[in-house]
């Protein structure tokens, strides 16, 4: 009989520490019991590049020659009208050379959780100045440099491109 409930006693421990662990998921979830708006967060996002996904991890992503991260400017609304919050970032992409590629990209709420979205080639050392989404579509204004600078140049000329999200992408409107 001992053995009996040594085994049921043995199970349910088993049980418990399988089925309630804290698997320590990191799953974005609206818990507004404090009043604040929820934030999703892309900082360990994949987000697709020409050459392939990049995952961030704490908001950078590092390999033998290069380095994404995430800039300071980020804009939050719903841009896949689903009546949830995504974000838009900008991304910072340097190698090897002189160059820093910026991109625009989504962090865009689905069914199940977030997932990142395809990154936007912006410019090569552009100043970003802001992101703002309105009615489903984001607009980034920079400053950029006209055609007939170098890439030296301070970049002065004032630039902005729309996008909007259709087909799990962002697009340039």
């Amino acid at each position: 009989m001992k053995k009996v409930i040594f085994l049921i006693l043995i199970l349910a421990l088993g049980y418990y520490a399988f089925f309630m662990r804290d698997d320590k998921v990191d799953v974005n979830t609206n818990d507004n019991t404090t009043g604040e708006t929820f934030r999703p967060d892309p900082s360990n996002a994949t987000f697709a590049f020409d050459e392939g996904p990049i995952t961030l991890s704490q908001g950078r992503s590092e390999s033998d020659n290069e380095e994404v991260s995430i800039l300071d400017d980020r804009a939050f609304g719903d841009i896949n009208a689903d009546g949830k919050e995504d974000s838009v970032i900008l991304l910072a992409r340097s190698g090897g050379g002189s160059g820093v590629f910026v991109y625009a990209a989504a962090y865009v709420s689905g069914p199940v959780n977030y997932k990142g979205t395809n990154a936007v080639f912006l410019g090569d050392r552009i100043a970003p100045q802001s992101i703002s989404i309105a009615n489903g579509a984001v607009t980034v204004r920079f400053l950029d440099r006209r055609d007939d600078e170098p890439y030296a140049a301070e970049p002065t000329v004032p630039t902005a491109k729309v996008f909007v999200y259709q087909g799990g992408e962002l697009v340039e409107k």
